[in-house]
């Protein structure tokens, strides 16, 4: 009765939506617009040996690129302007923000290639080679209420994975050269494709909802294969603090920061006669992602595309579907299992002000970061150590490691498990519900198909799109 119960829950969690694919095309509009769509934030303390004293912010963007979709393959978008932002008093306003924007150069346009052209000897052997016919630069500035900085240019993103014959030991001659060093020794930035680093069984929706495990293990990683386009940056810890310090104590006022990632593009578009396009007007965002889900299982989805284009300053319009959400109230009407009472503070303490010191967290955690109203961003409390790699485990502060989701979220985590089980109330924090099924929840699927990288940027190198046998 128990399992049948899961495979319900699972079920209707997913029937819902793409609801568990992240922020994969989470919304009608950036369905359509993919090369704008932010599929996933990551927020935590550099856990690089040597690097304790920043933080680590990841933003990814162009879900499911398959691996040898040539020739041009998958690019940031010039059109798009991509950024990160950074709260630190809690008032849903953004007070540091990193941002990027994209120039692609062709050097043969008299080829029938893209990226890998036969310039020289076809094979791409470090980012400055001829035969990489299409490469995109960058640059990164950094815009507080004081100042609006570029702290460097002209920095090149790697080509795809095309294949061993054109970019032979891809990681050691481009991946690992694509990261560099801000101008004024702030810190590092890598821009380029990386290996799809969110797993999760979701394939089982689109098959009857024929989910393989409800278990820990025995699940498919259907997002396995694929790549996305990274967006990394490790700062120091004292430029993203209110007070410009860095904290001593996790219940310092400054020890805790929210994190979103963004894309906008230009209100106006002109398609000329010869197919040239001009993008003129005010930037507009249309692509928004905090914490992993909440789009997709909170937001209802007349309220999706302006949930996209929104400030979290303006989140009230989305507090009424927190604290009353609709999918807890499925499970109950069609499972008959026990659900927490709205309103659902504790799904606002966790998506929308942060966690405050409690008794069940003990008197040296927490995340709040609110000026009294909602605001759904990642909270990272920049003075809670860090969770060494062979220590970390994929539950975060349900599995006891203080340092992982919901403060910040590493790549490690396992966003899916522990969202499964906050929806349905199975935390410490709604003690009634906090059983199984309740607090049993997963898909199956605990680990990445291919390890992390122990160094930043620390999402995988992306698959390659030719893999002979």
């Amino acid at each position: 009765m128990v399992k049948k119960i899961i495979v319900g829950i699972l079920n209707l969690l997913l029937v819902a939506g793409p609801v568990l694919a992240s922020s994969h095309s989470e919304a009608p509009l950036i369905a359509r617009d993919r090369f704008a769509d932010n599929t996933d934030t990551y927020a935590f303390r550099s856990i690089e040996p040597g690097r304790e004293g920043y933080v680590t912010l990841i933003a990814n963007y162009i879900p499911f690129q398959q691996p040898s979709g040539g020739p041009h393959f998958f690019r940031f978008d010039d059109t798009v302007r991509y950024e990160i932002k950074i709260d630190n008093t809690g008032d849903g306003v953004e007070d540091v923000t990193y941002q990027l924007e994209f120039f692609t150069k062709t050097k043969n346009g008299e080829t029938v290639l893209g990226q890998g052209a036969v310039n020289q000897d076809v094979v791409i052997n470090s980012l400055e080679d001829p035969d990489y016919n299409e490469p995109q630069t960058y640059w990164v500035r950094r815009i507080t209420k004081k100042e609006n900085k570029v702290l460097g240019g002209g920095f090149v993103v790697p080509p795809a994975n095309i294949g061993p014959k054109v970019t032979p030991n891809y990681e050691k001659n481009l991946g690992s050269k694509a990261i560099y060093s801000l101008n004024d020794n702030s810190g590092r930035v890598f821009a380029g494709q990386r290996d799809e680093g969110f797993y999760i069984d979701v394939g089982g929706v689109f098959d009857g909802l024929n989910l393989k495990s409800v278990g820990f293990n025995g699940g498919y990683d259907y997002t396995k294969g694929f790549n996305v386009s990274t967006i990394a940056l490790e700062v120091p810890v004292q430029d993203l603090t209110s007070s410009g310090q860095i904290p001593k104590n996790p219940t310092d006022k400054d020890a805790v920061i929210g994190v979103w990632a963004t894309a906008s593009r230009q209100a106006t578009t002109v398609i000329n006669p010869d197919g040239s396009r001009k993008r003129t007007g005010d930037w507009r965002q249309i692509s928004r992602l905090g914490n992993p889900l909440v789009n997709e299982v909170v937001i209802p989805l007349k309220l999706k595309d302006a949930f996209n284009s929104l400030s979290p300053k303006d989140d009230a319009v989305a507090a009424p579907y927190v604290l009353d959400p609709e999918l807890p109230k499925l499970m109950k009407a069609v499972f008959g299992i026990n659900i927490p009472a709205a309103p659902r503070n504790d799904l606002v303490s966790i998506f929308a002000t942060g966690i405050p010191v409690n008794d069940v967290t003990g008197p040296n955690y927490t995340t709040f970061l609110s000026d009294g109203k909602p605001h759904e961003y990642l909270r990272l409390n920049v003075a809670i150590p860090i969770t060494p790699f062979d220590k970390i485990n994929r539950l975060g502060l349900l599995g006891g490691d203080v340092a992982g989701f919901p403060n910040g979220r590493r790549v490690q985590d396992d966003v899916t498990d522990i969202a499964l089980r906050a929806v349905a109330g199975g935390t410490p924090f709604t003690p009634e519900t906090n059983v199984a099924p309740n607090n049993a929840l997963g898909d199956g699927v605990s680990e990445n198909d291919v390890p992390f990288l122990k160094r930043f940027p620390y999402l995988a190198p992306p698959q390659a799109g030719n893999t002979p046998n």
